[in-house]
């Protein structure tokens, strides 16, 4: 049975590409620089201890592995100038463990804006499109959760923030998943890049009112001007990709089942 590495396996996305790699048959192996609580781990999961950022354990986390999937985060400043090189890292590791595919989650359009945390991204892909082995990089849209963060983060003040002139096509992390592993078992020697967005592209506002109406939010909305570059790379759309759209569940959908879906909003 093939052994599929997964970089970043208990983070959010990490954590669904080990789900929909079980689900797919396949020998899951997770890493990341501490293993997940007893209450979390999954049945079935090789958990191994590894480090991109200094290289620790990567040699013998990836030892015997086919496949990697790298879906590693982390939004810290420090750690975006750092990202880059945790991904060569990554990749000289797996070249050396005999890794004969890898695969990049990233960010959609994260070329279209000079941002620090794209820009690390777009770092990164360059790596994946000159690597030693087949690659594939996967750009993925907004997650449902960062909507829901967004609109719950004006709580104490009892309005829900919205951002005017803004569209989105947000993508549950499952839907995202599943790309990364149809990225993962692709045949070809080259590097290949496919962005992924959700089934539904929407004002930010449509959003906003329908996170208020499934949680029973009584809150305001208020829509607010994105600063800058940031504010123009919205407003002109250059955050979405047109005919991107890969996934089936709908923002309405993850949050109705969602436990994070909470009556006790304003």
């Amino acid at each position: 049975m093939n052994i599929l590495a997964v970089a970043g396996g208990t983070g959010l996305a990490g954590s669904a590409v080990v789900r929909e790699a079980l689900a797919r048959g396949f020998s899951v192996r997770s890493l990341s620089r501490r293993l997940p609580q007893p209450s979390t781990a999954l049945d079935g999961v090789d958990y191994a201890v590894a480090d991109a950022a200094t290289g620790e354990g990567l040699a013998a986390a990836l030892d015997g592995a086919e496949i990697l999937i790298d879906a590693l985060e982390d939004r810290r400043l420090r750690a975006q100038k750092l990202f880059p090189e945790a991904g060569r890292r990554l990749l000289a590791a797996a070249h050396g463990s005999g890794v004969r595919r890898a695969v990049m989650l990233s960010i959609a359009q994260c070329d279209e804006l000079d941002f620090g945390y794209y820009r690390s991204k777009v770092a990164k892909e360059k790596l994946y499109d000159a690597a030693p082995m087949p690659s594939a990089v996967v750009r993925a849209a907004q997650f449902h959760p960062l909507l829901a963060q967004i609109f719950a983060a004006g709580h104490p003040l009892r309005i829900v923030p919205s951002v005017r002139r803004a569209r989105l096509a947000p993508i549950d992390v499952r839907d995202v998943a599943r790309a990364l592993l149809d990225a993962a078992v692709e045949e070809g020697d080259g590097h290949a890049l496919r962005t992924v967005s959700g089934p539904e592209t929407r004002p930010v506002r449509d959003f906003a009112e329908e996170w208020k109406d499934i949680v029973g939010s009584r809150a305001r909305i208020v829509g607010l001007p994105a600063p800058g570059g940031v504010g123009r790379y919205l407003s002109q759309g250059r955050n979405l990709a047109p005919e991107s759209a890969f996934g089936t569940i709908t923002f309405a959908q993850w949050l109705k089942e969602s436990k994070s879906a909470s009556p006790d909003l304003p």
